[in-house]
């Protein structure tokens, strides 16, 4: 007859610290695990899981202020039209939807043009008349309902989608918009009125901006340029060529056929994890839902040439957020895929066509269809949560 497995050390150790810990006439008390053990826990939840957990007892409740739960797991926001609150969707609960509070009466009528964390900015479009737009912004924290409304903004030129940052302890904050090569304007936490960003000034054709790590990256037709935040006046600290790699149909005319009038393309400059960056090509011909993407790294051991990537690996792209965020192991978040938003290259599409480009199989999904359908007429856009310490 076989001996017996010879105990686990680790679940030795764990016994007995609860043996220790909780009274004879109750070994299996809950309440009194060791407070390392708990963060262990604590650190491998999801949002609503950690939420659940911290609520059992007041030492849960202790624990889980030296925690944070996983806050990579990006969520879907959903505009109902007309209406003054957003239905939020987690990936790891199918099926189910979270009404925010009311988010104010002008939320109804604002559109969102960038998300970081939990914090949104919202344009409540106004019209002195057709040749001068007014561009009202504000910031809102979907979760505690702060905002922070920024001046009017007022140009003759189109705002490419601008970009912000917030410091989630000190709440201080950075919004950068641009109409043109020669008006980049800034606004921070303090500031009585917009200021003109002079070090950008003439920085040449740019459609794509990214901020991430006090770092503003411009994609134009020509090259990429990278500017440093982090000081009081803004550094060019990077520029590269980007000829050859970015789409443009009518200087390409080789790449795609020139009868489909409806064809639809992007250019997009991506961040990812390790810094590393990406240059994402997309492209939709005619009426259709064919999708394909190309994904061009910057490789610095090569003399910072660019070279076609055709994998992500265990990372995941959200092309309106310009970044990628860590897939594996993760429920409801599909690796080595890019997560967008169809209303980004057709009016056509429903507001809430949010997709999801396999690199794998190069095929085409649209996630959680039966959430995003229960909601018809509505806008939508991927954010990472902010998981505060309470």
């Amino acid at each position: 007859m076989a001996s017996p497995p010879a105990p686990d050390p680790a679940v030795s150790n764990y016994t007995t610290a609860v043996h220790r810990s909780c009274p004879k006439r109750n070994r299996h008390c809950w309440s009194n695990l060791p407070p390392d053990l708990l963060q262990i826990v604590f650190e491998r939840l999801g949002f609503t899981d950690f939420k659940r957990a911290k609520s059992v007892c007041t030492s849960w409740e202790s624990a889980s202020r030296k925690s944070q739960p996983k806050n990579q797991i990006p969520w879907l926001i959903l505009f109902p039209k007309d209406n003054n609150y957003g239905l939020l969707f987690n990936p790891e609960e199918q099926g189910k939807l979270y009404k925010t509070q009311d988010l104010g009466d002008d939320f109804a009528k604002s559109f969102c043009v960038g998300a970081y964390r939990s914090w949104l900015l919202m344009l409540d479009p106004q019209y002195r008349d057709c040749a001068n737009p007014l561009y009202n912004l504000y910031i809102l924290d979907l979760l505690t309902r702060e905002r922070s409304t920024l001046p009017t903004l007022e140009s003759e030129f189109g705002l490419i989608p601008p970009v912000f940052w917030v410091d989630e302890k000190t709440k201080d904050y950075l919004v950068i918009g641009m109409f043109d090569e020669e008006n980049v304007v800034s606004f921070k936490k303090g500031d009585n009125s917009w200021k003109q960003v002079h070090e950008l000034s003439g920085i040449g054709e740019c459609f794509n901006i990214v901020y991430k790590d006090h770092k503003l990256y411009c994609l134009g037709y020509c090259k990429l340029k990278i500017f440093d935040f982090s000081t009081d006046k803004p550094v060019k600290v990077f520029k590269i060529s980007v000829r050859g790699y970015i789409l443009i149909l009518l200087r390409c005319p080789g790449r795609m056929p020139q009868n489909i009038p409806l064809t639809r393309m992007k250019n997009n400059v991506v961040v990812t994890l390790s810094g590393d960056v990406l240059i994402v090509t997309s492209i939709r011909q005619g009426g259709s839902k064919i999708w394909n993407f190309e994904i061009y790294k910057m490789d610095s051991s090569k003399g910072n040439k660019w070279e076609q990537k055709f994998s992500i690996g265990n990372e995941a792209i959200l092309l309106d957020l310009g970044i990628t965020v860590l897939a594996e192991d993760i429920g409801g978040i599909k690796k080595n895929s890019i997560y967008f938003n169809a209303t980004d290259y057709d009016d056509q599409h429903d507001e809430n066509d949010v997709f999801i480009f396999s690199l794998d199989t190069k095929k085409v999904e649209q996630p959680h269809q039966s959430v995003c359908s229960s909601v018809p007429g509505s806008n939508a856009r991927w954010f990472l949560p902010s998981f505060k310490r309470e």
